[in-house]
């Protein structure tokens, strides 16, 4: 195992990576709560007075569309996906190596989900989808979205440098969670 310290301006990259995808994480999970308290307020003025809040279906599909986008950065950054360490195990070159790959296949499908998004939201943009109820421009939300999984994808690539790095032996191991 490498004790390599990290270089300065990786070690710089990564924490800046790590501060911004907590902050995006935060505002998915505040979106969320809020999401929660409208929901719950829908729920009691529905049950209380027959009356519930209009539109409150409409805004939460848009709304977990972002908030879950936003927590998708900061998983990536953390590495808090699920991994096998079999091959780490029986050979920790071979194992880094692997990582290395698998780095790099992640950030690949997330740079063509940001295009789908991209792809999506424009057509959405042609048909002028609204929300059914306040009649709301679906594609914003959308294109929101696109941008945090860009986002996601520039986090991959820091998570590639930083394995790279780590394979080259010119940095630290990542921290990896222990699960």
């Amino acid at each position: 195992m490498s004790t390599a310290p990290r270089s300065g301006s990786l070690a710089a990259l990564e924490r800046i990576a790590l501060v911004g995808t907590r902050a995006l994480s935060v505002l998915g999970l505040l979106a969320l709560m809020i999401l929660a308290f409208v929901t719950l307020a829908n729920g009691l003025l529905r049950w209380l007075f027959n009356q519930p809040i209009a539109g409150v279906v409409d805004v939460g599909a848009l709304a977990i569309a972002i908030a879950v986008s936003c927590c998708i950065p900061v998983s990536l950054m953390e590495r808090s996906h699920i991994t096998f360490r079999l091959v780490s195990s029986l050979s920790p070159g071979l194992g880094r190596a692997l990582d290395v790959l698998a780095d790099v296949a992640v950030a690949i499908v997330l740079a063509l989900m940001t295009w789908q998004f991209w792809e999506y939201a424009g057509e959405l943009v042609l048909s002028g989808e609204r929300t059914y109820v306040l009649k709301i421009p679906a594609a914003p939300f959308w294109y929101a979205a696109d941008v945090i999984f860009a986002i996601a994808t520039a986090v991959q690539l820091v998570v590639v440098a930083l394995d790279v790095a780590h394979l080259a032996g010119t940095a630290a191991p990542p921290e990896r969670p222990q699960h």
